[in-house]
């Protein structure tokens, strides 16, 4: 099988090309990073536009002959959700409907854009579970800077805060790919969600 990854930033790439490599060494697995797809969204909110370009991008690969395409850009999520392809998903989907089993969430973001869609994406997939948003306000800069240790640190430090407050969390959700790394650093008192190993579990059932 052809397996596609799409990013939009360079560090996603760096983070799923070894976990897929090692996953799954059996199929021929490329990584693709279109920086400009998040820049349009970032500074225009979702629209027509950027919606047909994306659309017409997985069109083009899919002729291309790739089998399966993973975008790991959550801002993207609702112009992939409306690919008619169900061999087209979103990396965060599968955490999403992980997220159900709890009854309330913290939902951890870097990027505002991130709110909204993953919002949609959680009512969707487990309305019974309330869920709580927080913004860690500073973290994307270092991310898009490529400091990731500093990034994965100010991430983990104001969740261990949060958690401090004791507000009833069961699970705490990092909902973007780029912040899997700050999980070992969070209290492990509670269930930490990251959609990388969960997608490629999903994954691996398909291609079963």
């Amino acid at each position: 099988m052809k397996i596609l990854f799409l990013h939009t930033l360079d560090n996603n790439a760096e983070i799923f090309a070894p976990l897929a490599a090692s996953r799954f060494p059996q199929h021929d697995i490329s990584h693709d990073v279109q920086e400009h797809f998040l820049t349009e969204i970032r500074n225009k909110g979702q629209n027509e536009h950027t919606k047909q370009a994306i659309h017409n991008y997985l069109t083009k690969q899919i002729s291309n002959g790739i089998d399966y395409i993973i975008c790991t850009c959550s801002t993207l999520g609702p112009v992939v959700d409306s690919f008619p392809n169900d061999n087209v998903f979103r990396v965060d989907k599968p955490m999403a409907s992980e997220s159900a089993k709890f009854a309330h969430v913290l939902v951890a973001v870097t990027l505002e854009s991130t709110i909204e869609p993953t919002g949609a994406l959680l009512n969707s997939q487990a309305p019974n579970t309330k869920f709580y948003f927080k913004l860690i306000e500073g973290a994307w800069d270092l991310y898009a800077e490529g400091n990731l240790e500093k990034f994965n640190h100010h991430i983990a430090k104001d969740l261990n805060q949060e958690l401090q407050q004791d507000r009833n969390y069961q699970a705490i959700m990092l909902a973007q790919a780029s912040m899997m790394n700050a999980a070992p650093l969070i209290s492990q008192q509670i269930r930490v969600l990251t959609s990388p190993y969960i997608c490629l579990d999903f994954l691996a059932e398909h291609l079963n």
